[in-house]
């Protein structure tokens, strides 16, 4: 047998120790007559929370329960910056597409100002502030 199959085998047979231990640890604690909560906090205070497989939601667990939200949060800003600058970026594609094509400068004119982006405009007011302001 390799190492890392005896090392397997090792972790394996203490996991299974434990579960029986573990049962017999929750029999005699029925036997003894106590209710599902004394038992549950028993193991807790005896193995620590991870025993019951649903940690509290706490300062220290905060961000592991809050990490797939802010993860997708961040996917949805990426994928919503990206999507801005494609629009914003189409007026470059265009003219790259036309490079070389001969075109008569009123066809040019044209071009330009149909694909050049408007001149920038003040900042339009948030949702929130014209809300905020009612």
């Amino acid at each position: 047998m390799n190492d890392g199959l005896k090392e397997l085998t090792h972790q394996i047979m203490n996991h299974c120790y434990m579960m029986i231990s573990h049962r017999f640890l929750i029999r005699d604690e029925i036997r003894s007559g106590k209710s599902d909560k004394e038992i549950f906090k028993k193991l807790e205070n005896d193995y620590g929370e991870t025993i019951l497989y649903t940690p509290k939601f706490d300062l220290q667990t905060a961000a592991l329960w809050l990490s797939p939200v802010l993860v997708a949060g961040a996917a949805a800003g990426v994928w919503a910056y990206s999507k801005y600058k494609q629009k914003s970026n189409v007026h470059i594609m265009a003219l790259n597409i036309v490079r070389g094509v001969p075109l008569t400068p009123r066809e040019k004119q044209t071009m330009l100002d149909l694909l050049s982006p408007p001149p920038p405009q003040r900042a339009a007011s948030l949702w929130w502030r014209r809300w905020r302001s009612q």
